[in-house]
């Protein structure tokens, strides 16, 4: 078998290697046919190549590894044609800035990793300090032309913010009220959604390293994450992110546009070095009228075991109002707009006060006055939606109050870290979860938290 690679996006095989390869570079997908009296599923094996040609078929260079390890196992002779490119770190990794000392021993274990592979992800819990990490990369390649992608104008104004407090002078940032341009400074901080915007021709050749903030949102082949890197020649190509997707097509798409997991820490690594705070988990059984098991729709059943259950969203409030008495600060999340107005509305019964609902569609200024405010405790309660999910830095937070059910991991371990930050004084965060168990489609997704929780060791 020979193998060329074209460029850090792509290498190139026969049409007839492509077919060998197969196999290894496809996965499971469904498609749903609509039958006689219902829709039936059916699976196949759908292709992660980039390209399949008459003649020749691409696939994403990050999988190179993959195929040379599969190919020696199978027995098949290889031979690869072209260069790997790869950039030798141009200084060690160092930062002058207020209150920085020095990088933990964690910190340059992971920023080793990431300029020892070139390639790859970077997996480490919210809370050990991605954003020093990132500038701990930077720091090593003090020459390059370097693009640093977040998903939220939140987060690329934090990073923005500590460049310039750390000293490093040619900078810009598109996404965050600031107008699209073609990129000139040697680093660039930009929303994937604005990033998106600029013409390929103008990017394509003109950095040589890339970092991307919660790297999962890279999942499939035409995600934002993903267009973009497929038309980027950088080829330092680094992902960052607390939880890695362990589907096939997401494991593919990843891995052949960044590469595989090249450093790692857990949530119970960092508790245990004092990093973060550690999970102290709180279940609650929710209330719930039994006319429920009489509903077969799951959007009838979260209507009204979720969203619409007044006891259940009256034993929130409750929950809420304990850790108010004790003046704690808590997060409540929730999926949808309406539950989280009816949560609002029986804290206000109880406690008599407003609490201040973080949606999508809130100004970046609104939400970080009331993220100020819950720092300094002049309030102590706060709804949100997904919107603080990710890219929130709360360092005091108490506890986390977990109300729309769900089985996502990654969702799950997102809003865990919200109050993972470890403070003087703050060892652990209390994590609420209810145990909606009245009726199976619920019970369900109980259960895929608590082996979520259990995987973890926090059970």
């Amino acid at each position: 078998m020979k193998i060329e690679i074209l460029d850090s996006i792509e290498c190139q095989v026969s049409k007839e290697d492509g077919k060998i390869l197969f196999p290894l570079l496809s996965y499971e997908a469904i498609f749903w046919k609509q039958g006689p009296y219902r829709k039936t599923r059916h699976t196949y094996r759908k292709s992660a190549f980039s390209f399949q040609g008459k003649t020749h078929w691409c696939f994403y260079t990050g999988l190179l590894p993959r195929v040379r390890k599969w190919t020696e196992e199978q027995g098949i002779p290889l031979e690869v044609v072209g260069e790997e490119i790869k950039i030798i770190p141009q200084a060690e990794p160092f930062l002058k800035g207020p209150g920085f000392k020095e990088f933990r021993e964690d910190q340059l274990k992971l920023i080793d990793a990431a300029c020892a592979m070139g390639r790859g992800i970077v997996q480490a819990p919210t809370g050990v300090g991605k954003t020093l990490v990132f500038l701990g990369i930077i720091s090593c390649y003090p020459k390059l032309k370097i693009l640093i992608l977040a998903h939220s104008t939140s987060i690329v104004d934090q990073v923005y913010k500590e460049l310039q407090r750390f000293g490093f002078k040619s900078i810009e940032m598109f996404g965050s009220g600031n107008a699209i341009a073609t990129p000139t400074k040697q680093i660039v901080i930009s929303t994937m959604q604005s990033f998106i915007k600029i013409p390929t021709e103008q990017y394509m050749d003109y950095f040589d390293c890339v970092l991307l903030d919660e790297a999962h949102h890279l999942q499939m082949n035409d995600s934002t994450y993903a267009t973009i890197l497929s038309n980027m020649l950088a080829p330092i190509r680094l992902g960052f992110t607390a939880t890695v997707r362990t589907n096939d097509e997401a494991q593919l798409i990843s891995e052949g546009l960044l590469g595989p997991v090249i450093g790692k820490m857990t949530i119970e690594e960092a508790a245990e070095l004092k990093i973060l705070a550690r999970p102290k988990l709180r279940f609650i059984k929710s209330k719930c009228n039994q006319a429920i098991t009489e509903l077969r729709k799951y959007q009838d059943v979260y209507a009204f075991g979720i969203i619409n259950n007044q006891a259940r969203n009256q034993q929130i409030a409750q929950v809420a109002k304990e850790f108010y008495d004790k003046n704690e600060t808590t997060l409540i999340f929730v999926t949808q707009i309406e539950h989280g107005n009816l949560i609002a509305e029986e804290i206000k019964k109880i406690l008599g006060v407003i609490v201040p609902f973080v949606q999508g569609n809130m100004p970046q200024e609104e939400r970080t006055k009331i993220k100020n405010a819950l720092i300094k405790k002049k309030i102590k309660i706060v709804l949100a939606t997904t919107s603080w999910s990710e890219g929130v830095n709360i360092q005091n937070l108490n506890s986390v109050i977990i109300t729309s059910g769900g089985k996502s991991e990654i969702q799950t371990l997102q809003r865990v870290g919200r109050g993972l930050r470890k403070t003087e004084g703050k060892d652990i965060v209390t994590i609420v979860d209810f145990l909606d168990i009245s009726h199976y489609l619920l019970t369900r997704q109980v259960a895929e938290r608590l082996a979520i929780y259990s995987d973890m060791g926090w059970l």
